[in-house]
């Protein structure tokens, strides 16, 4: 069966994924302190950037405010998380208001756009990184 995901699933799903990431965020910061997090193996090992490279630090910076710096690190998780909020608010008002009015829905080329990303991100780190020893 290849039957293409709805709002019906991804709604639901966002949500819980939305409130497990806050509640894991919230027990690092207050539970645990805010340890460091260790360095990547594959960046201290084989000196490139693997696809997350970048993600911890962008997820830290987002979480302070920082925009800008959160898109120069790994430009995925604030996009992801803008889009996120905004998907939640806008379905989550129109359910409110009895399915009516405008709202954001789920589109299956979604994933593909964020893995697009997620590809343009790390060749381009890795590019500049051993063809011009630019580290980012």
């Amino acid at each position: 069966m290849n039957r293409q995901m709805t709002d019906r699933e991804v709604y639901p799903a966002a949500w819980i994924t939305m409130v497990g990431l806050v509640t894991a965020f919230l027990i690092w910061k207050f539970v645990l302190h805010a340890p460091t997090v260790s360095n990547c193996w594959v960046y201290r090992t084989w000196h490139l950037c693997c696809p997350g490279c970048g993600g911890t630090r962008a997820l830290m910076a987002l979480s302070r405010g920082r925009l800008l710096q959160a898109l120069w690190y790994h430009p995925l998780v604030p996009v992801t998380a803008i889009w996120t909020v905004i998907y939640l608010v806008s379905q989550t008002l129109w359910r409110l208001r009895g399915e009516s009015g405008w709202t954001l829905r789920y589109d299956p080329r979604w994933p593909k756009w964020l893995l697009w990303l997620l590809l343009v991100n790390w060749i381009g780190k890795n590019f500049l990184l051993v063809g011009f020893g630019i580290e980012l």
